[in-house]
Parts: C-alpha cells; sequence; structure tokens
C-alpha cells in the first residue's frame, strides 16, 4: 500500500518542480519586461511632452506589456495554471482564466 502512496505523489511532485523551473524563467522574464515598461514609459512622456498627444503604437504596446505582467502574475501566485507568452500567443486583452 505504502508504494502505491509514493506512486501517486511522485507525479505531483514532478509536477511542481517543473513548475518551479518554470515559474524561475518568468521571473527573469518579469524582470526584463519591466525595464522595458521603464523605457516605454520615459519615451511615451516625452513624446507627449513635445507633441502633446500620446503616441498610440507606443500606448497599445504599453498595454500588451501590461497584460504580459498581469499573466506572468497570475501564473506566479496559482492563479493560473497557463504558461504566458511563449508558451501562449501573445494577447493585449486580459485573460480571466
Amino acid at each position: 500500500m505504502s508504494e502505491e502512496s509514493n506512486q501517486e505523489v511522485q507525479p505531483k511532485t514532478k509536477e511542481i518542480w517543473y513548475r518551479g523551473i518554470y515559474m524561475l524563467l518568468f521571473l527573469i522574464i518579469l524582470g526584463l519586461v519591466k525595464g522595458v515598461v521603464f523605457i516605454v514609459t520615459v519615451i511615451q512622456f516625452i513624446l507627449v511632452a513635445v507633441n502633446k498627444t500620446t503616441n498610440s503604437h507606443l500606448r497599445d504596446f504599453g498595454q500588451g506589456l501590461s497584460t504580459y505582467l498581469y499573466n506572468i502574475n497570475q501564473f506566479l501566485t496559482f492563479n493560473s495554471n497557463s504558461k504566458p507568452f511563449p508558451f501562449e500567443e501573445w494577447s493585449s486583452e486580459l485573460s480571466k482564466k
């Protein structure tokens, strides 16, 4: 009976370690994306200061980055089992999974 219990636990233990590896990967990506958001923010601010209007392409890109950060945080906090981009398609719309 103890052998059966060990066999049932092992796949779950293995899955959590795989998830841990993905979580480390997404923590690194999270830091990089935050840097990109900072750059986009500064550029957008400068463009608004000079042109008195936002750049729609940068605004859309910023929305995509915000959604991506949200999806990463959902995965990291175990609120979603879906791995974000590059394991799923890039989306600029919030997915409530």
